[in-house]
């Protein structure tokens, strides 16, 4: 079966998909309805951990050291290694969606909303992360001590803008689940919502999308 379009935020034009998620991708497009349960489930993890390596390079402070060393002595642009996780978990929630709409018995029995749910939550907490205030815990809400915002750096705000495409996916996603769905992930996503709101952000897109989800996901909920 061919992988339907979801509406996806725009990732920038110079992003491609790697050879490898494409093929991913092109096999399970071309071969979907050849492909048993245990192909398919082959198939994600192969892009599970191209993506988890992608994050692991993204995140590895000293290997972004060496490449800037050695692209400033060879006066060579750096490699956009947030752009490769971009593409990776995209392709990643790409083939997720196609199965789970796709073949919905077969994604009760994979899990795959779960493994979709997963993903969008590590990406969530990978862009707090890059703004400075990471997911909040218990220990934090009871802490009432104030602390000063300090402001990205510059680097840091181009990291962020690099990862708003990806967030804003992730978010479309949680807002386009079924209303029972939403209901029982909400506690599990509902800090992570709040962490956002207070956040300083490269983009009013994810401002945007916090106001749909507490709009027409969350504001329902609430009983007047």
């Amino acid at each position: 079966p061919t992988i339907k379009s979801f509406s996806l935020p725009f990732f920038p034009r110079h992003t491609q998909f790697f050879p490898c998620t494409q093929g991913i991708i092109k096999l399970y497009e071309e071969q979907g309805k050849y492909l048993h349960a245990e192909h398919i489930s082959i198939l994600l993890e192969m892009i599970s951990s191209i993506a988890t390596h992608a994050s692991e390079v993204s995140s590895d402070s000293s290997l972004h050291m060496k490449f800037h060393k050695a692209c400033s002595l060879l006066e060579a642009s750096e490699p956009a290694v947030v752009h490769f996780e971009n593409e990776t978990y995209q392709s990643y929630l790409k083939l997720l969606q196609a199965v789970l709409h796709g073949y919905p018995f077969l994604s009760e029995d994979m899990d795959i909303e779960s493994r979709l749910l997963d993903a969008c939550e590590k990406i969530l907490r990978t862009y707090l992360k890059c703004t400075g205030n990471g997911p909040s815990d218990e220990a934090s809400h009871g802490n009432q001590t104030l602390h000063c915002i300090v402001p990205l750096g510059a680097a840091k705000q181009e990291e962020l803008s690099a990862r708003t495409p990806l967030v804003l996916l992730a978010m479309q996603l949680l807002h386009n689940l079924e209303k029972n769905s939403f209901r029982r992930v909400l506690p599990r996503f509902f800090p992570l919502l709040i962490d956002l709101i207070r956040c300083e952000h490269s983009s009013g897109d994810v401002q945007h999308a916090l106001y749909k989800i507490f709009k027409s996901s969350i504001g329902p909920m609430i009983e007047v």
